[in-house]
């Protein structure tokens, strides 16, 4: 199994609407399709939802370099029902 997964970010204008293009990234933590994790961007982190898991370097051979390390995931269920982002205990 691979360590690399893709997200799909928070809209800027929609909270809790994830869409668009989907990011690669390594993961450090366990994380299943549908998790929300706390994506490293250029412009600071941002909430992200896992759209894939396990992809094959070879599908991503020319951005390895480049992939930066996802080491949070937070609480699903208490971001989109209370509002609040908690980090889960890996």
């Amino acid at each position: 199994m691979s360590n690399i997964i893709s997200v799909k970010y928070e809209e800027n204008f929609t909270p809790k609407v994830f869409g668009g293009k989907a990011y690669s990234y390594y993961t450090a933590v366990d994380v299943e399709v549908g998790d929300l994790v706390i994506a490293p961007t250029s412009n600071g982190d941002k909430i992200a939802l896992v759209s894939e898991i396990n992809i094959p370097e070879s599908k991503v051979q020319n951005i390895i370099p480049f992939l930066k390390l996802i080491t949070e995931k937070i609480d699903t269920d208490k971001y989109i029902y209370e509002n609040e982002v908690s980090i889960k205990a890996a």
